[in-house]
């Protein structure tokens, strides 16, 4: 169906696509992201945007102000999420 060269050409395409996303500029793996969004956040937790914006405004859940936006510790996150465990 395919030449072994048009085959060789598309894996190229492919991980010059891949490659980049799953590494930093300096060629180390990439870091995992600290702080999240609302809406990462919220995936996060598997619940709404508004639900988070809830437990925010009863001050339920931790969360870093920087100026307006709001960000969530991922670290914090899994802290929070442990102690609702029984």
């Amino acid at each position: 169906m395919f030449d072994e060269k048009t085959v060789n050409q598309l894996a190229q395409a492919v991980a010059a696509r891949i490659i980049p996303a799953i590494q930093n500029g300096n060629g180390a793996k990439a870091t995992p992201k600290r702080l999240l969004t609302i809406d990462e956040a919220a995936a996060y937790l598997g619940r709404s945007r508004s639900a988070v914006y809830h437990l925010i405004a009863r001050r339920e859940i931790p969360v870093v102000r920087h100026g307006r936006a709001l960000r969530f510790d991922i670290r914090d996150l899994d802290r929070w999420t442990e102690g609702d465990k029984v």
